[in-house]
């Protein structure tokens, strides 16, 4: 034989000539390969999905908060507005209160409330699209207006229809009753809808400025706040995260005594991702072991392939050919075999992932570097399991192998 160019024509006339075992050949390769990208690109949409869900639970929300068992400071309305101006790329800060109370329906039913106060920057909160009339402003904070700003399911189940701007409602906590006048409605988020399904009553939920909420039920609004909310653009978050300790330290001089606890739907994005990576991993490793077992085809089938060609081998050798000619030859047929086995399984692994994300409602994208991985794997398992079959033909004694029938 000649040169390589020689060797790979030669390997092609090969596999025109078998083309039953050829494909034969390929197909377990073409099993494997799709397998995997099937797998890997539908956990890549999987990871996508579940991050963006997660970041329309508050993944865009950090919350801050002092350990009471180490200080006994509180943060304060002009500490707040510190801290909001001292960390970049945020839309704001929210001292964070909560109150729970309840109200009657039009038939006088009896709903339980969940009212979040908080301050303007509230409203960047993920997830929470206006629908009707306007989320409370600057001056509804400031004087402390009874304002309410309340979720599709509050207003429906409570009004029997969606569009109450103007309604007023009394909600009652802690023995004290108070009349809100409601000033928007927003969409329910993914929380409104947990709320709705937790226990046997059902929560419905509200927001409302937090000195509204300190005036109506007897909170000091300097006094009773050891936790805040920041607002803030998901692609910021580390970035955030990163200032966030060292600010808060500093305007509460409380540096060092390591009493700022920090929390954030990050945390959580991060841990579901390792989750869902160890599942995808596995379950990768389990579909790798089809293409274990097309690699093991294609060194049977060459097996088969030296056995059936031993006269031709002898033939060759007798006239010249040299042992790394043949053992090239028989290389050039497995690598070729699987390569093309690899290019056909990634088109239709890349095909089936698509149609079963669209299908499903998960992200799909396509990482060009996994592809040109999985072109190299498909070949590489050519020549790995190419070598014995090919080491064989090499080595065959011309004399023994003419005598072949």
């Amino acid at each position: 034989m000649g040169t390589f160019g020689e060797y790979i024509k030669s390997a092609l006339s090969s596999i025109r000539t078998n083309k039953g075992k050829s494909f034969l050949t390929m197909l377990g390769i073409i099993i494997g390969i799709s397998a995997v990208l099937i797998v890997l690109i539908i956990g890549d949409g999987m990871k996508a999905t579940v991050n963006s869900e997660i970041d329309s639970l508050g993944a865009a929300t950090i919350t801050v908060s002092l350990d009471d068992t180490k200080t006994d400071k509180t943060f304060t309305r002009q500490q707040f507005e510190n801290i909001e101006e001292n960390i970049d790329n945020i839309y704001g800060v929210s001292p964070s209160l909560s109150v729970w109370g309840n109200t009657k329906g039009k038939k006088q039913e009896i709903y339980e409330v969940s009212i979040d106060g908080g301050d303007t920057a509230s409203q960047y909160a993920s997830g929470m699209e206006m629908l009707h009339g306007r989320y409370y402003n600057e001056a509804d904070v400031e004087d402390g207006k009874k304002v309410l700003v309340v979720s599709q399911m509050f207003a429906n189940l409570v009004f029997g229809y969606e569009e109450v701007v103007g309604q007023t409602l009394e909600i009652t906590a802690y023995d004290i009753t108070q009349e809100f006048t409601i000033v928007g409605v927003r969409e329910d988020t993914p929380l409104d809808v947990a709320y709705a399904s937790f226990g046997e009553d059902t929560i419905i939920g509200a927001n409302a400025p937090y000195t509204s909420l300190c005036e109506a039920y007897k909170f000091d609004v300097d006094k009773e706040f050891n936790s805040f909310k920041i607002y803030l653009d998901s692609d910021y978050k580390d970035a955030v995260l990163g200032q966030t300790r060292a600010v808060v330290e500093n305007i509460m001089e409380l540096r060092g005594e390591n009493c700022v606890k920090i929390s954030s739907g990050a945390g959580f994005d991060q841990t579901t991702n390792s989750i869902l990576n160890i599942i995808t991993s596995v379950v990768a490793i389990i579909a790798a072991i089809s293409l274990l077992v097309g690699g093991i085809g294609v060194m049977n089938i060459m097996t088969v392939s030296v056995t059936e060609r031993t006269r031709e081998i002898g033939i060759r050798k007798s006239l010249g050919a040299r042992t790394s000619s043949i053992l090239t030859q028989f290389l050039a047929e497995a690598s070729i075999l699987t390569f093309t086995g690899g290019i056909i399984g990634i088109i239709f692994g890349i095909s089936v992932s698509f149609l079963i994300c669209k299908i499903i409602g998960f992200s799909f994208s396509v990482n060009p570097l996994l592809v040109l991985a999985v072109v190299a794997i498909s070949t590489a398992i050519g020549l790995f399991f190419g070598i014995y079959p090919a080491k064989r033909a090499a080595n065959l004694d011309p004399i023994e192998a003419l005598r072949t029938e």
